[in-house]
């Protein structure tokens, strides 16, 4: 029978007529995005990890580097020789002949204002500092390689014992002993043995008198 104008063709089991569904989504796709993300991530924190020990690495290498630097300037600078005292004027050389020697005069005289400073020549410890007869006031230093200096005729001393470092002042110019004037006697042992020409044994080290 021919239906009526406006009426809807139902299927046999009265429904209406089915409506084309869309595809489920399985969540797959979502999945994988995520999954992308976190190695994204894990790689990236990886690497970043990598550039921090590298970074770290590299700065622990620098120290070293400077600590090593600095350790070889120090052991440097203990080892340098210098002139005891900055103002003076040589009064009596090594060798010299007078009535103020029982002999030859055993050391170099640097005469000085009293009071003037008196440095260590180099470093090393002080073995003795007290009154030594003719020579006065007297302080001996055994240095870094076993050489001895003695620093005589002081008027004070500023160091009576242990170690010393290069122009570290140690005592102060005077006339003590057998002297005639304030001025720094000093002599060079070498290995604790007799003393020799200490103008000679400064050239020597690189040190002009």
């Amino acid at each position: 029978m021919p239906q009526a104008a406006g009426t809807t063709n139902n299927d046999s089991d009265g429904s209406l007529g089915a409506i084309p569904q869309r595809p489920q989504q399985t969540g797959s796709g979502d999945a994988d995005a995520l999954e992308t993300v976190a190695a994204a991530g894990e790689s990236l924190t990886a690497q970043t990890s990598e550039t921090a020990q590298v970074a770290h690495t590299r700065i622990a290498e620098h120290q070293r580097q400077l600590a090593a630097e600095a350790a070889a300037r120090a052991a440097r600078e203990a080892k340098r020789w210098l002139l005891p005292i900055s103002t003076y004027r040589i009064t009596a050389g090594f060798g010299s002949g007078g009535s103020m020697w029982s002999s030859t005069h055993t050391g170099l005289d640097f005469a000085a204002s009293t009071g003037t400073e008196v440095y260590s020549m180099s470093s090393g410890e002080i073995v003795f500092a007290g009154y030594d007869g003719p020579y006065g006031n007297k302080i001996v230093i055994e240095h870094w390689d076993g050489t001895e200096t003695w620093y005589c005729h002081l008027s004070r001393f500023v160091q009576r014992s242990g170690e010393v470092s290069p122009g570290e002042v140690i005592g102060q110019v005077g006339s003590t002993g057998n002297s005639t004037g304030p001025h720094l006697h000093l002599e060079v042992h070498p290995d604790g043995g007799g003393p020799v020409n200490p103008r000679t044994w400064l050239e020597e080290q690189g040190v002009s008198v």
